[in-house]
């Protein structure tokens, strides 16, 4: 159920179409933010991230659950992982 978006594109709902986590390039196809970007965004703590195996996904669950909780703004640490 992709959105026409002037600004990006196709896009996904985060709410309810993107599972709890998901790979940084599907990430970034359903969001219309390029991989790259996505990718730092995730490097630097800027989006909530898991580690599987190896990969790094993003943590779309704390994701929505944050910004339903009144998160509104992001910013590079806020999900600094040691």
């Amino acid at each position: 159920m992709n959105k026409a978006n002037p600004n990006h594109g196709n896009v996904v709902p985060l709410g309810s179409a993107m599972g709890d986590v998901c790979s940084i390039v599907t990430f970034a196809t359903g969001s219309g933010i390029p991989a790259d970007e996505v990718a730092e965004l995730v490097d630097n703590g800027t989006l909530p991230s898991l580690t599987f195996a190896d990969f790094r996904m993003v943590d779309v669950g704390k994701l929505r659950a944050d910004l339903l909780s009144g998160k509104e703004s992001f910013k590079a640490g806020d999900y600094s992982y040691d």
